[in-house]
């Protein structure tokens, strides 16, 4: 007996050999074994926060296209900075307390490369946004004064079919961040079909953030740029211009909420104007107000291009556009305290660097 099992051995163990063989090759080149090693790499990138399903559809599972993975632990927040097949994704755990820290790195993330077209908002009952560069989402917790903030920054400008492909990664990465940072927070359901780029228009023709400016009459302002409206984007902008120089922006008119006004409270330790709760001069205004479920209060401000000449005439209506744009994205948003520069040219001055120069 124990010399046929000596005489079958070789063939047993080339048997097993040629199996260990193919499980092998099935493993490297079949679909299902791509899957797997995949998943693998997703488990120790970006501590384990980007989605396999959402992931895959910009890397086809190659484990290669993560890389860049580094994490910042700030004195009170902390983020990673992650590459996914080219998209720079930042992962912000926020503090409703993070102004000026060691940790303010993570808002110079916020909105980055500004894309040409204004923010669209998401849709589907998440709050975020794209302008087809950039693409965010916010989650508020519930359970902790704070906020997840997720957002991409694509290379080029993406087609709307791509961009609802990042808003789908950076919706389902933020809420993996969500319950990593055990903060309970409402997501939102599919998002919809985006809306194509925000193109030139007419600025008797306002439908969306521009609307309830008083532009009819103000033939200098040439065209506007207003996305849809929306109560549940966290940042919102109307542009004005004129068809010299190729096109040129004159006014840019903002909203921000939750961690993009917190955002701005940290661009610079000298910048306290946005401490106080409305100003402004030389056709710079800004104004705030309690936002629901926002630790911090909403910025809503309009800022001069650096060539603009800003006269009497020019800053009358910067105030008063600022007023109507304010009033109008606060209504929305459910904002209450609505605090507005006061009418005269005497208000707050601004630090000198943020005054629009002038010809």
């Amino acid at each position: 007996m124990k010399t046929v099992v000596r005489r079958w051995a070789p063939y047993v163990a080339l048997s097993l050999a040629l199996a260990l063989a193919a499980g092998y090759g099935w493993y490297r080149m079949s679909d299902t074994g791509k899957g797997w090693r995949y998943e693998e790499s997703l488990k120790t990138f970006c501590e384990g926060l980007i989605p396999y399903e959402e992931s895959a559809g910009f890397t086809g599972k190659d484990g290669e296209l993560l890389t860049r993975d580094y994490r910042a632990n700030g004195y009170e927040a902390d983020y990673d900075l992650c590459t996914v097949a080219g998209l720079d994704l930042t992962i912000g755990r926020i503090p409703d307390s993070t102004l000026n820290s060691d940790s303010s790195d993570v808002f110079d993330r916020l909105d980055e490369n500004e894309g040409d077209s204004p923010p669209i908002p998401l849709g589907g009952g998440w709050r975020g946004y794209t302008d087809l560069v950039n693409t965010a989402a916010v989650l508020t917790c519930d359970n902790k004064p704070g906020s997840v903030v997720v957002s991409a920054d694509d290379d080029n400008e993406a087609g709307t079919s791509r961009a609802h492909g990042i808003a789908g990664l950076v919706t389902a990465t933020a809420v993996r961040a969500a319950a990593d940072w055990d903060c309970d927070a409402k997501a939102g359901g599919p998002i919809p079909r985006l809306p194509a780029a925000v193109e030139w228009g007419s600025r008797i023709d306002a439908k969306g953030t521009c609307q309830g400016i008083a532009l009819r009459d103000q033939e200098w302002v040439e065209w506007i740029k207003d996305a849809p409206a929306s109560g549940t984007s966290p940042l919102e902008r109307c542009v004005l211009g004129e068809l010299k120089n190729g096109g040129e922006p004159l006014l840019d008119l903002e909203a921000a909420f939750g961690p993009f006004a917190q955002r701005l409270r940290s661009d610079d330790s000298d910048a306290t104007a946005f401490k106080r709760g409305a100003g402004g001069s030389e056709g710079y205004y800004w104004a705030t107000a309690q936002c629901p479920d926002d630790g911090h209060r909403a910025i809503f401000r309009i800022l001069p291009v650096s060539y603009v000449h800003i006269d009497k005439a020019a800053d009358t209506f910067a105030r008063e556009a600022l007023v109507a744009f304010a009033e109008s994205r606060a209504k929305q948003h459910g904002c209450t305290d609505l605090k507005l520069p006061p009418a005269r040219r005497n208000g707050p001055r601004l630090p000198r660097r943020l005054r629009p120069s002038r010809l």
